[in-house]
């Protein structure tokens, strides 16, 4: 029994030497981290000498670097981070978040490349219909995010109408009086971009205004001389996908009239 005792105190003895060991390792570790960071901190090595940015329609790189808030000359380890994530990518989040607060920005990635570059990635956003809003009109893109604001109208890209917005602020989703009526005006501006991606001939460029009345049906002008009835349904992208083909190669440049989606599939057009 004596024996065993000791024993006891023994394994006691040696968990709480092991316990001041681990602590003591710890302690150790975080003065050497903590050691290195401080050195890294000042050295030279990592001060910033180059921020590059992708080729960009809507922002000059001077504007978008400044806009990330990342200054040459800086010690890198000042703007890594943000989260985990971005630490373990080497990548810096504030800035990121910085320059995505720009209203055409849609994503950025901000990259640091040892030992003193910056590389800048920007995705913008794809401007698709005006709406208008008392005496302004806003510019908004397939999420109904605004993207500009004018005092009048041009001819870049089209009106949608029959929508009341409650509010608006640049660079947000655009809020309306009528929530239901968002998702349409939505899946509407998801519709044309769909048509219009990665073709020459783009549909948004002919359409001079779309009205949105309270039914299930859209009603537009192209070129000031077509006129046309769509339903609003799940297949919108391909009637619009159609009406973008016979405006393109079955009406001619000087005839007006109607086109009009007889059933769920087909439509004709109807000269005056």
């Amino acid at each position: 029994m004596k024996r065993s005792g000791k024993s006891d105190e023994f394994l006691i003895y040696r968990k709480k030497s092991g316990r001041k060991k681990t602590v003591k390792s710890v302690f150790v570790a975080v003065i050497l981290i903590g050691s290195a960071a401080a050195v890294l901190m000042f050295s030279p090595l990592l001060l910033l000498s180059d921020i590059y940015v992708n080729e960009t329609v809507n922002y000059t790189a001077e504007e978008i670097i400044e806009a990330s808030g990342i200054q040459k000359g800086e010690n890198a380890l000042k703007y890594l981070g943000g989260s985990l994530r971005h630490l373990f990518h080497f990548r810096m989040g504030i800035a990121e978040k910085n320059v995505e607060k720009l209203p055409w920005v849609k994503s950025a990635e901000v990259k640091y490349v040892f030992p003193d570059k910056v590389y800048i990635n920007v995705t913008e956003r794809n401007a698709i219909a005006w709406i208008r809003y008392f005496g302004n009109y806003l510019l908004v893109d397939e999420k109904g995010y605004v993207l500009d604001v004018e005092t009048q109208l041009d001819d870049r890209y089209p009106e949608i109408r029959g929508v009341q917005l409650d509010r608006f602020v640049l660079g947000e989703k655009i809020q309306t009086k009528e929530p239901e009526k968002l998702g349409t005006v939505v899946q509407l501006l998801e519709g044309l971009n769909a048509v219009d991606a990665n073709s020459s001939q783009k549909l948004v460029e002919v359409i001079d205004w779309i009205d949105i009345p309270e039914d299930k049906e859209l009603y537009f002008s192209l070129d000031n001389r077509i006129t046309a009835k769509i339903k609003m349904d799940s297949e919108l992208v391909y009637r619009l996908s159609y009406l973008k083909e016979l405006y393109y190669n079955y009406i001619r440049p000087e005839e007006r009239g109607m086109i009009d989606f007889f059933d769920n599939k087909y439509a004709r057009f109807i000269a005056e």
